[in-house]
Parts: C-alpha cells; sequence; structure tokens
C-alpha cells in the first residue's frame, strides 16, 4: 500500500493563525508534532483496547460455543464485533499495525480452502503450533468460512486457536500503541517528519484500499472472468461486507473531517486528534478545506445510500465517489500539506 517519501516532507509550523473564511473562530496554525500527539496519543489507543476487548470476548464466545455445541449464531455475532473493531483500528495501518504485519497475520484472504483442510487435518493444539500454518487458514476470513460450512466436531478446537491468535494479535497491538501514546514527539524531529508522513500516505492507501481492493476490484474481475461470475468480496455475507465498508470508511473520515463541535470550536493541541481538514484550516487553505469537506461528505451519502444487496452499478457508483476523495488528496490536499506521497509495500498488504 502506499506510505511515506520521507526526502522532503515537512511538517507544518506553529505558533501562526489563520482567519476562517466565513467562520467566527480563527483556526492555529499546528504543528506536525501536535498532529501526532492527537493521533497516537488520544485517538489511536482507545481503538487498540476496544479490539483487544472484542477479540478476548471472540476467545470466550468459541470456547463456550465449543464446550456446548449448538447454534453458532453467538460466535457469528462475536465475530462481526471483532472484525469492525479491527476494521476500526486499522483503517488506515499505523504504527504497529504495519510493524507487526498485523493485516497478513489475522485477515489475509481470500481464505485458501485446500490450505484450511489441511490445517484442520494438522490438529495443531496450540498458538505454537498456529506458527506453523499459513496465513491463508487463520484469521478472520478463515473462522467465517468454519462457521459458514457444515460443522464438523474438528473444527472447534481449530476456531479456539484461531479465535485466541486473533487476541494475541489484539493484545500486542494494544502494548504496541502504548508508546507512541506518550512520546514526546518534539524531542525527535526526524521521527517526528517521519510518522507524519507516514500517517498522510497510509491515509490514502487506507481509502484506496477500502475503494479499489474491497469495492470495486472484486467487480472488475468478476466482470473480465465473463458472464455468470459473481464478485468474491472479503466477506462471505453481503451484509458484513457493508458493515465494514462502512466501519473503514468512518475511521477514514474520523481522521480527516472536522467534527460540527470542532467547527464550532477548533481542536486543541493535546486535548484531542486534529484531523486533515482542521491542519487545511490552520494553514490558510480554507477553499481547499472547504472543497475537502464537500469531498468528504459526498462520500458519506453515497456510503449511506448503499442498498443492503449490493448491485455491481451500485458499486461502481460508490468507488466513482470515493476517486473523488482519492484524486483531489493526490492532486492538492498532500501538497498542501508538504508531504510527497510514494508507493510502498511497507505495510506489506
Amino acid at each position: 500500500m502506499l506510505t511515506c517519501l520521507l526526502a522532503g516532507a515537512l511538517l507544518p509550523a506553529s505558533g501562526a493563525w489563520a482567519q476562517t473564511a466565513g467562520r467566527a473562530l480563527a483556526f492555529p496554525y499546528y504543528s506536525g508534532e501536535q498532529a501526532l500527539q492527537g493521533l497516537y496519543g488520544q485517538h489511536l489507543p482507545p481503538l487498540a483496547r476496544a479490539f483487544e476487548r472484542e477479540a478476548r470476548a471472540l476467545t470466550a464466545a468459541a470456547r463456550q460455543h465449543c464446550a456446548a455445541p449448538g447454534s453458532s449464531g453467538a460466535l457469528k455475532d462475536a465475530w462481526r464485533r471483532t472484525l469492525l473493531a479491527w476494521a476500526a483500528l486499522s483503517s488506515p495501518s499505523l504504527g504497529p499495525v504495519i510493524e507487526r504485519r498485523s493485516q497478513r497475520q489475522i485477515d489475509f484472504w481470500p481464505t485458501r480452502p485446500a490450505l484450511l483442510e489441511k490445517a484442520l487435518k494438522s490438529a495443531p493444539q496450540t498458538l505454537v503450533d498456529m506458527e506453523r500454518i499459513g496465513t491463508p487458514a487463520k484469521g478472520f476470513p478463515a473462522m467465517e468460512r468454519l462457521l459458514a460450512g457444515k460443522p464438523s466436531p474438528a473444527h472447534c478446537p481449530y476456531l479456539v486457536l484461531i479465535a485466541e491468535g486473533i487476541e494475541a494479535e489484539a493484545r500486542a497491538l494494544r502494548a504496541g500503541f502504548e508508546e507512541p501514546a506518550t512520546r514526546d514527539w518534539t524531542a525527535d524531529e526526524e521521527g517526528a517528519r517521519s510518522a507524519f508522513a507516514e500517517w498522510i500516505n497510509q491515509w490514502l492507501g487506507g481509502l484506496e484500499r477500502l475503494r479499489w481492493i474491497h469495492i470495486e476490484q472484486p467487480v472488475q474481475r468478476a466482470r473480465t472472468a465473463g458472464k455468470g461470475h459473481q464478485p468474491e468480496f472479503a466477506r462471505l455475507a453481503a451484509a458484513d461486507n457493508a458493515a465494514e465498508w462502512r466501519t473503514q470508511w468512518q475511521a477514514l473520515r474520523a481522521q480527516a473531517r472536522l467534527r460540527p463541535e470542532q467547527i464550532a470550536m477548533p481542536p486543541q493541541p493535546g486535548q484531542g486528534p486534529i484531523p486533515i481538514e482542521g491542519l487545511l484550516m490552520g494553514k490558510g487553505q480554507i477553499a481547499l478545506a472547504q472543497r475537502w469537506g464537500t469531498a468528504l461528505d459526498a462520500a458519506d451519502a453515497a456510503m449511506q445510500r448503499l442498498p443492503a444487496k449490493q448491485s455491481d452499478a451500485a458499486l461502481m457508483a460508490l468507488s466513482k465517489t470515493l476517486k473523488g476523495v482519492t484524486t483531489l488528496y493526490q492532486n492538492e490536499v498532500a501538497a498542501a500539506l508538504d508531504v510527497p506521497l510514494g508507493f510502498s509495500d511497507a505495510d506489506g498488504d
């Protein structure tokens, strides 16, 4: 996905004020260090804790299901809650999520049925045993496939191990986000410059992962394959795909768009996250910030219009709207923030 090209990435300076057009209040000229403090200090740690909490509940649900086999409804519900908590934390992938290659570890798709069957026959007993299992036979997609298939006594121990693996990754991520939450970003100018550029690049990477990899690419592949082929999305159920897409978009939007109360009272450094729109306002890019907000709102509306049963036409229309956000970001927003954009495989997925 996209990540930073560090050369030439400049952090916004602090200390000046920009007067907003048509607004009663001025926005401070936020520094990159202040933006990182809000992102890693206030925004991401609660998401990491929420993911760990849901992952613990998933393990408990798997154990309970296997102790008294019956309907898998409760376990499926726990899977969905954990999946959405993961989507909220990993959209976009930042910091420990990249460093640990968490996307590959617990959410590699598509699952390989043959590899999953081989893994079941090997009957792993511990997470150490699971380390020898390929990633396409683990994580959220593998659990979903097992829950959707015909129940088998062999599935239960494996379901528990999958859940324990997701919980272990969630626990590691929560711990991984603790250090940057307390870091003094002003003490390491080069590190702050790198982290700021990574955020700006990875935000675009998260958007394109949602727009292209999750939504448009499966449709295009089905069309290329010929008549009668259906798109193969990340999740088996249309409702689960739609819920995940909306969660990914909401997570991206939270880092990009000022909330109404923040427009009335600009965010103060150290007291909460500073969205990308706020950085633009603080740099005096008033017209661009307004167009940025309009593009984000259009994507919001498109997400809300998406029907429960998504047609190819509806999905392509949604992708086109999201592409408008991508284009504005690539052509103007990143440049206004003095950050070059570049392609990399740093997050591995």
